[in-house]
């Protein structure tokens, strides 16, 4: 196969009838994070104030937590879930 690099030269035949090599492309691993979190949603942890709890695209709560010097979004477990939406179900009953 005659490429961009042998225009202008002298070759051997054989070398133009010859293919070209195929480079193996790397494949893309999935990010390790979640993507249910509200970032997906236009909520960026970084803009969000911290100590903010949101429901993702997943259907889960996350809170938003200061990790080294920037903030991320990290799943709530059960225990605290359960707290959350007894607090939201309060406050619906306060406001009827």
């Amino acid at each position: 196969m005659l490429t961009r690099k042998m225009i202008g030269g002298s070759y051997k035949f054989s070398d133009l009838l010859k293919e070209k090599k195929r480079t193996k492309k790397k494949k893309k691993g999935k990010d390790k994070r979640s993507k249910g979190d509200p970032s997906v949603l236009g909520y960026p942890a970084k803009k969000t104030n911290l100590n903010i709890i949101m429901k993702g695209s997943d259907g889960n709560l996350y809170k938003n937590k200061r990790y080294k010097k920037t903030k991320r979004w990290a799943k709530v477990r059960a225990k605290v879930r359960a707290k959350v939406r007894a607090k939201v179900r309060s406050n619906k009953k306060e406001k009827k």
